[in-house]
């Protein structure tokens, strides 16, 4: 199977690449759950202009990945796009206040299998009798068709237009209870419950996670005043519009835009609820931001007011699934972004919506970052913003397992003032300048000036790297590990090394053996890359770079990469000291700050052009090291040297590197 896919594509650097429908053919998955893999950094396409494109050799690592087991937990999730579960998100609430009486409304309406959109309606109308708005009414009254009363006219008319679309014949008498229960005091319980509501499937082929209340808090409290003209682009139920209106006093100066018909009808009201006592329409709408709003040509809708905004703040989709033809109006709309992430558009747009000087503030996966695919919107943020602000807040939807980032940015084409980084390491400033110069223009926030002088300082040295200059291979997946791979050595059997046996410098005993038939593998690269006469090998799923050193042929299986460099006069053991070393493991973290050692983050490192002298006496110290004996501070010593790393900076690195002394750390 695999030499028909490598036939698919081949680009430029003589790497075979496959496109989305054969990537998805591969792993037996559906394209949506690819787009949704790229959106959650555990896939990596080519670049830019090539969105969607995978190199083979990441496929197959993913492939074998899934298929062993090491990956069990994303194989589950290879289908979540047609999940039938639902759950809660407590994280959206304020409070714990109330919980269990919301739990009991969620719990009624998936044991009745009632739709969605009549649940929401009857209990929205138990929440408008709540706020004195809606006048006493039964369920009765409801299937009877009899007329409701409203204290606030636009309600009513809002109402009216939603019972339209409800079909009378499903309200049963039984429902009753969603008009009588308890609906507890909290900012946009009902969008809460329609997020409880939602098959998780659905919210993952849509990216709508709504944003914690926390975090919605924090970004309008430090932006927002009295008379700002606000606009969350992706608005939902109205979590941010809600905590605009607590600051906002006009209503008309708060936007609101989404493509669900059920969220925005619910955000229209909360918003009237929010100013039941003023007369107005809210500017909330259903539309689809990327193609309806703010084009301002003849083909747009009327929405000539929809600009100029003070503060634009939301929580975008991420990984939406485009058809062919909206692909073509993104190619049309936004000429200069070609990845067809959709954060990527709505960060785009958002910015052309600002006035000058004014404030966007977005909750981001972290891969934007630093994945290459994403250097399109890196490239018009560092161009056409200043950043104020970048805040790394880890997990914090619930059932995503994908880092956030909280990214504000200020619209202007100066870059004036630091950036402000808060992270797990600390809270510092940078210069934005810092980030244009970087290699595909990466947000490396982990690293604080400090830190950047020095990894500038190793990049400064005279040096070469791994790109174009080394074969590359994965290790084998053999399709059938209980036919061909045994815990104990047999008769027609080798040792084969998984990730966590792969040492600094060493290979550590093996717990696996294989049958070595090649021609009956899922995956194997050619026979000739494992039985180089040098080569390294590397743990592919870790937070470190670990290399061990092998000239005995060994085998390897999927979670551990191989590398043979192919640099004139560069012996390999020089390769490994380097890059095993405290040094380059601190300047791995501070650049990529990743769980997945990625050939292109090796290719990026730099290679010192020292003098024979120098690698000779490195091979040495290398060659004591796989004797076992205990050098290793001795090489990180020598290398520090070379590199006429101060005092001050060799403490720094040491106490960096602290956890990372012990050659047998785990990934």
């Amino acid at each position: 199977m695999i030499k028909n896919y490598q036939k698919t594509l081949i680009n430029n650097r003589n790497d075979t690449v496959l496109n989305l429908a054969s990537t998805a053919t591969f792993l037996g998955i559906s394209t949506a759950t690819v787009r949704n893999w790229v959106k959650c950094g555990y896939l990596q396409t080519l670049g830019e202009k090539t969105k969607y494109i995978f190199y083979l050799t990441e496929i197959e690592h993913m492939k074998s990945s899934i298929v062993d087991g090491s990956l069990e937990k994303l194989n589950t999730r290879a289908n979540k796009s047609k999940a039938d579960r639902t759950f809660t998100p407590e994280e959206y609430l304020k409070d714990k206040n109330g919980f269990n009486e919301l739990n009991k409304v969620i719990e009624f309406v998936q044991e009745k299998n009632i739709d969605v959109c009549l649940a929401l309606f009857l209990v929205t109308l138990n929440y408008l009798k709540r706020e004195n708005v809606l006048l006493s009414t039964t369920i009765e009254d409801i299937i009877h068709g009899k007329d409701l009363h409203f204290s606030n006219k636009q309600i009513g008319e809002e109402i009216k237009d939603w019972l339209s679309k409800i079909k009378k014949e499903n309200v049963k008498a039984d429902y009753y209870f969603l008009l009588d229960c308890v609906i507890p005091k909290q900012r946009d319980v009902l969008g809460f419950i329609y997020q409880s509501l939602l098959l998780e499937g659905k919210k993952s082929q849509n990216g709508s996670y709504y944003t914690p209340s926390t975090i919605v808090d924090e970004i309008v409290n430090e932006y927002v005043n009295k008379d700002s003209k606000v606009l969350d682009p992706c608005c939902g139920t109205g979590q941010f519009l809600l905590a605009f209106a607590n600051i906002v006093e006009n209503p008309l100066n708060i936007y609101g835009i989404d493509i669900d018909e059920i969220a925005v009808r619910i955000a229209r009201l909360n918003i009237l609820i929010k100013f039941k006592n003023k007369d107005f329409t809210p500017n909330i709408v259903c539309k689809n931001t990327l193609f309806d709003i703010g084009n301002y040509d003849l083909f747009s809708l009327n929405d000539e007011n929809i600009r100029n905004f003070d503060i634009v703040a939301t929580n975008p989709p991420w990984g939406i699934h485009f058809s062919q033809k909206e692909t073509e109006k993104l190619r049309k709309i936004y000429p200069g972004l070609m990845s067809f992430e959709s954060f990527s558009y709505f960060l785009k747009k958002s910015i052309d919506l600002l006035r000058g000087d004014g404030i966007l503030s977005f909750i981001l996966p972290e891969s934007i970052l630093n994945v290459k695919t994403h250097k399109d919107i890196r490239e018009v943020i560092l161009y056409n913003t200043h950043i104020k602000k970048v805040a790394y807040l880890d997990r914090v939807f619930k059932n995503v397992f994908t880092p956030v980032i909280r990214m504000d940015l200020k619209k202007s084409k100066k870059d004036n003032g630091k950036t402000k980084i808060y992270n797990k390491k600390g809270n510092y400033d940078l210069e934005q300048i810092r980030w244009k110069n970087n290699q595909d223009l990466i947000f490396d926030i982990h690293a604080n000036e400090f830190d950047a002088e020095i990894i500038n300082k190793i990049y400064a040295t005279p040096h070469t790297t791994l790109e174009g200059k080394a074969d590359w291979a994965l290790g084998i997946v053999t399709g059938n590990n209980s036919k061909y791979i045994a815990n104990e050595p047999q008769k027609g059997f080798e040792e084969i090394y998984k990730g966590k046996e792969v040492e600094k410098f060493i290979l550590s005993k093996p717990s696996n053996y294989i049958q070595f038939i090649p021609e009956k593998f899922q995956q194997v690269a050619p026979i000739e890359k494992y039985r180089a006469d040098e080569k390294l090998i590397y743990r592919f799923i870790s937070k470190y770079i670990i290399f061990a050193y092998d000239n005995k042929q060994k085998l390897t299986l999927n979670s551990a990469n191989i590398v043979i460099p192919k640099i004139k006069n560069y012996p390999i053991k020089v390769i490994a000291a380097v890059l095993n070393s405290s040094l380059y493991q601190f300047i791995f973290q501070k650049k990529f700050s990743s769980i997945k050692v990625l050939r292109n983050h090796l290719e990026q490192l730099p290679l010192p052009l020292w003098d024979k002298k120098t690698l000779k006496e490195i091979i040495e110290i290398v060659d004591s090291i796989i004797k076992n004996e205990t050098n290793f501070e001795k090489l990180d010593g020598y290398i520090m040297d070379k590199y006429a790393l101060s005092i001050k900076e060799k403490k720094y690195l040491m106490e960096f590197n602290k956890n990372y002394a012990n050659p047998k750390t785990t990934t």
